[in-house]
Protein backbone atom coordinates (compact mmCIF):
# COMPACT_ATOMS: atom_id res chain seq x y z
CA UNK A 1 0.00 0.00 0.00
CA UNK A 2 2.84 2.30 0.96
CA UNK A 3 4.51 1.53 -2.36
CA UNK A 4 1.38 2.50 -4.30
CA UNK A 5 1.13 5.79 -2.36
CA UNK A 6 4.76 6.60 -3.15
CA UNK A 7 4.22 5.90 -6.83
CA UNK A 8 1.06 8.06 -6.85
CA UNK A 9 2.86 10.92 -5.07
CA UNK A 10 5.72 10.76 -7.55
CA UNK A 11 3.29 10.83 -10.46
CA UNK A 12 1.47 13.90 -9.08
CA UNK A 13 4.78 15.68 -8.51
CA UNK A 14 6.02 14.97 -12.04
CA UNK A 15 2.69 16.13 -13.49
CA UNK A 16 3.00 19.41 -11.59
CA UNK A 17 6.58 19.87 -12.73
CA UNK A 18 5.65 19.24 -16.37
CA UNK A 19 2.74 21.68 -16.16
CA UNK A 20 4.99 24.28 -14.55
CA UNK A 21 7.62 23.70 -17.20
CA UNK A 22 5.05 24.10 -19.97
CA UNK A 23 3.83 27.37 -18.44
CA UNK A 24 7.37 28.72 -18.14
CA UNK A 25 8.10 27.62 -21.72
CA UNK A 26 4.98 29.43 -22.93
CA UNK A 27 6.01 32.62 -21.13
CA UNK A 28 9.55 32.35 -22.47
CA UNK A 29 8.28 31.63 -25.99
CA UNK A 30 5.93 34.61 -25.94
CA UNK A 31 8.68 36.86 -24.67
CA UNK A 32 11.15 35.63 -27.27
CA UNK A 33 8.56 35.95 -30.00
CA UNK A 34 8.06 39.61 -29.15
CA UNK A 35 11.81 40.20 -29.21
CA UNK A 36 12.16 38.34 -32.50
CA UNK A 37 9.40 40.37 -34.12
CA UNK A 38 10.97 43.62 -32.98
CA UNK A 39 14.36 42.52 -34.25
CA UNK A 40 12.82 41.44 -37.53
CA UNK A 41 11.16 44.80 -37.92
CA UNK A 42 14.46 46.56 -37.27
CA UNK A 43 16.47 44.36 -39.61
CA UNK A 44 13.93 43.89 -42.39
CA UNK A 45 15.08 45.61 -45.60
CA UNK A 46 13.15 48.64 -46.84
CA UNK A 47 10.71 48.07 -49.62
CA UNK A 48 12.43 48.44 -52.96
CA UNK A 49 11.99 51.83 -54.59
CA UNK A 50 9.85 51.71 -57.71
CA UNK A 51 9.90 54.43 -60.35
CA UNK A 52 8.55 55.35 -63.77
CA UNK A 53 9.67 57.78 -66.44
CA UNK A 54 6.92 59.38 -68.49
CA UNK A 55 7.41 61.70 -71.43
CA UNK A 56 10.63 62.50 -73.25
CA UNK A 57 13.18 65.28 -73.15
CA UNK A 58 15.31 65.49 -76.28
CA UNK A 59 18.99 65.22 -75.39
CA UNK A 60 20.31 67.28 -78.30
CA UNK A 61 17.61 69.52 -79.69
CA UNK A 62 15.48 72.12 -77.89
CA UNK A 63 11.74 71.51 -78.21
CA UNK A 64 9.68 73.89 -76.09
CA UNK A 65 6.62 71.65 -76.25
CA UNK A 66 8.22 68.73 -74.43
CA UNK A 67 7.15 67.72 -70.93
CA UNK A 68 8.06 64.82 -68.65
CA UNK A 69 7.20 63.25 -65.33
CA UNK A 70 9.21 61.09 -62.95
CA UNK A 71 7.31 58.93 -60.48
CA UNK A 72 8.90 57.21 -57.48
CA UNK A 73 7.66 55.42 -54.39
CA UNK A 74 9.91 56.81 -51.64
CA UNK A 75 13.12 58.64 -50.74
CA UNK A 76 16.36 56.58 -50.78
CA UNK A 77 17.62 55.65 -47.32
CA UNK A 78 21.20 54.90 -48.31
CA UNK A 79 23.78 55.95 -50.86
CA UNK A 80 23.56 52.46 -52.33
CA UNK A 81 19.86 52.96 -53.07
CA UNK A 82 20.61 56.36 -54.57
CA UNK A 83 23.35 55.06 -56.87
CA UNK A 84 21.12 52.19 -57.97
CA UNK A 85 18.43 54.68 -59.02
CA UNK A 86 21.03 56.82 -60.77
CA UNK A 87 21.94 53.93 -63.04
CA UNK A 88 18.62 54.46 -64.82
CA UNK A 89 17.30 57.89 -63.84
CA UNK A 90 20.66 59.57 -64.28
CA UNK A 91 20.66 58.77 -67.98
CA UNK A 92 17.76 61.16 -68.58
CA UNK A 93 17.70 64.93 -67.89
CA UNK A 94 14.40 64.71 -66.02
CA UNK A 95 15.73 61.77 -64.01
CA UNK A 96 18.66 63.83 -62.77
CA UNK A 97 16.21 66.49 -61.58
CA UNK A 98 14.16 63.92 -59.66
CA UNK A 99 17.35 62.60 -58.08
CA UNK A 100 18.22 66.13 -57.00
CA UNK A 101 14.92 66.48 -55.15
CA UNK A 102 15.51 63.13 -53.47
CA UNK A 103 18.99 64.31 -52.47
CA UNK A 104 17.48 67.45 -50.90
CA UNK A 105 15.35 65.32 -48.59
CA UNK A 106 18.26 62.98 -47.88
CA UNK A 107 20.30 66.04 -46.87
CA UNK A 108 17.48 67.17 -44.59
CA UNK A 109 17.49 63.79 -42.82
CA UNK A 110 21.26 63.30 -42.72
CA UNK A 111 23.57 66.00 -44.06
CA UNK A 112 26.46 63.56 -44.56
CA UNK A 113 24.34 61.14 -46.57
CA UNK A 114 22.75 63.98 -48.52
CA UNK A 115 26.15 65.46 -49.30
CA UNK A 116 27.25 62.19 -50.86
CA UNK A 117 24.13 62.07 -53.02
CA UNK A 118 24.59 65.68 -54.12
CA UNK A 119 28.23 65.05 -55.01
CA UNK A 120 27.13 62.22 -57.28
CA UNK A 121 24.31 64.16 -58.95
CA UNK A 122 25.88 67.61 -59.47
CA UNK A 123 28.83 69.20 -61.11
CA UNK A 124 31.49 69.89 -58.50
CA UNK A 125 30.86 73.63 -58.51
CA UNK A 126 27.10 73.31 -58.16
CA UNK A 127 27.36 70.66 -55.44
CA UNK A 128 29.36 72.99 -53.21
CA UNK A 129 26.98 75.93 -53.59
CA UNK A 130 23.89 73.77 -53.16
CA UNK A 131 25.12 72.21 -49.93
CA UNK A 132 25.95 75.60 -48.44
CA UNK A 133 22.48 76.87 -49.21
CA UNK A 134 20.66 73.75 -48.00
CA UNK A 135 22.32 74.07 -44.58
CA UNK A 136 20.47 77.37 -44.22
CA UNK A 137 17.15 76.55 -45.86
CA UNK A 138 16.57 73.12 -44.29
CA UNK A 139 16.96 74.31 -40.70
CA UNK A 140 14.16 73.31 -38.36
CA UNK A 141 14.93 75.44 -35.33
CA UNK A 142 13.87 78.88 -36.54
CA UNK A 143 11.26 80.68 -38.63
CA UNK A 144 13.57 80.97 -41.64
CA UNK A 145 14.02 77.24 -42.17
CA UNK A 146 11.98 75.23 -44.65
CA UNK A 147 12.65 71.56 -43.82
CA UNK A 148 9.84 70.58 -46.22
CA UNK A 149 11.59 72.11 -49.25
CA UNK A 150 11.80 68.83 -51.19
CA UNK A 151 8.10 68.14 -50.64
CA UNK A 152 7.23 71.55 -52.09
CA UNK A 153 8.67 70.39 -55.43
CA UNK A 154 6.41 67.34 -55.69
CA UNK A 155 3.07 67.11 -57.47
CA UNK A 156 0.08 67.74 -55.21
CA UNK A 157 1.98 69.54 -52.45
CA UNK A 158 0.87 73.05 -51.54
CA UNK A 159 1.28 75.31 -48.50
CA UNK A 160 -2.45 74.90 -47.87
CA UNK A 161 -2.25 71.10 -47.50
CA UNK A 162 0.95 71.24 -45.42
CA UNK A 163 3.00 70.13 -48.43
CA UNK A 164 1.43 66.68 -48.59
CA UNK A 165 2.22 65.40 -52.11
CA UNK A 166 0.20 62.80 -53.93
CA UNK A 167 1.48 59.22 -53.89
CA UNK A 168 3.41 57.77 -55.52
CA UNK A 169 5.55 60.89 -55.57
CA UNK A 170 5.84 62.71 -58.88
CA UNK A 171 8.10 65.40 -60.29
CA UNK A 172 6.51 67.25 -63.20
CA UNK A 173 8.81 69.09 -65.63
CA UNK A 174 8.84 70.91 -68.92
CA UNK A 175 11.51 72.22 -71.25
CA UNK A 176 12.11 75.93 -70.66
CA UNK A 177 9.87 77.51 -73.32
CA UNK A 178 12.21 80.48 -73.80
CA UNK A 179 15.82 79.43 -73.19
CA UNK A 180 17.33 77.11 -75.78
CA UNK A 181 20.03 74.55 -75.06
CA UNK A 182 23.52 76.03 -74.79
CA UNK A 183 26.80 74.28 -75.38
CA UNK A 184 29.26 74.26 -72.47
CA UNK A 185 32.92 74.07 -73.45
CA UNK A 186 33.80 73.29 -69.82
CA UNK A 187 31.81 70.05 -69.92
CA UNK A 188 31.78 69.47 -73.67
CA UNK A 189 28.02 68.99 -73.63
CA UNK A 190 24.67 70.72 -74.05
CA UNK A 191 23.22 72.50 -71.02
CA UNK A 192 19.50 71.68 -70.99
CA UNK A 193 17.16 74.21 -69.40
CA UNK A 194 14.20 72.66 -67.62
CA UNK A 195 11.49 73.85 -65.23
CA UNK A 196 9.89 71.97 -62.32
CA UNK A 197 6.27 72.59 -61.45
CA UNK A 198 6.27 73.38 -57.72
CA UNK A 199 3.35 75.03 -55.97
CA UNK A 200 5.35 76.33 -53.03
CA UNK A 201 6.24 79.64 -54.68
CA UNK A 202 4.40 82.53 -56.33
CA UNK A 203 6.06 81.53 -59.59
CA UNK A 204 5.47 77.79 -59.80
CA UNK A 205 7.89 77.00 -62.65
CA UNK A 206 11.27 76.53 -60.99
CA UNK A 207 14.27 76.61 -63.30
CA UNK A 208 17.01 73.98 -63.25
CA UNK A 209 19.81 73.24 -65.71
CA UNK A 210 21.39 69.87 -66.41
CA UNK A 211 24.41 68.81 -68.44
CA UNK A 212 25.97 65.52 -69.46
CA UNK A 213 29.74 66.00 -69.30
CA UNK A 214 31.70 64.21 -72.00
CA UNK A 215 33.39 62.02 -69.37
CA UNK A 216 30.18 61.13 -67.50
CA UNK A 217 27.58 58.49 -68.23
CA UNK A 218 24.97 60.47 -66.30
CA UNK A 219 23.30 63.86 -66.52
CA UNK A 220 24.33 66.16 -63.69
CA UNK A 221 22.73 69.26 -62.21
CA UNK A 222 24.54 72.27 -63.63
CA UNK A 223 22.64 75.01 -61.77
CA UNK A 224 19.54 75.03 -59.56
CA UNK A 225 19.09 78.09 -57.29
CA UNK A 226 15.36 78.24 -58.05
CA UNK A 227 14.96 74.80 -56.48
CA UNK A 228 16.48 75.71 -53.14
CA UNK A 229 15.03 79.20 -52.82
CA UNK A 230 12.97 79.48 -49.64
CA UNK A 231 9.43 78.26 -50.36
CA UNK A 232 6.25 79.56 -48.73
CA UNK A 233 5.77 78.83 -45.05
CA UNK A 234 3.71 75.76 -44.26
CA UNK A 235 0.12 75.85 -43.05
CA UNK A 236 -0.49 73.09 -40.57
CA UNK A 237 1.91 70.33 -39.56
CA UNK A 238 4.19 68.69 -42.08
CA UNK A 239 3.92 64.91 -41.98
CA UNK A 240 7.24 64.21 -43.73
CA UNK A 241 8.00 62.00 -46.73
CA UNK A 242 8.25 58.23 -47.02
Amino acid sequence: MMKKRNILSAFICMTALVACGQEQAAISSNGNQGETQAATEQLSPATKITFKLKGKINHDRWDKSQTAEVEFSRIPQSIEEFTELQKTLGKEPQGAVALQIMAFEMFHRDSNLGSQALDLNNTQINASGTKRRLKEVLREDDSYGRPYLAAALLVGATPENAYSPSKPYKVSLRVDPVTKYQYSSDYDGEVIYLQVDGKGWDSNWRGVQVVKPADSEYYLIFNCPALYTQCKKIRGKWQGLD
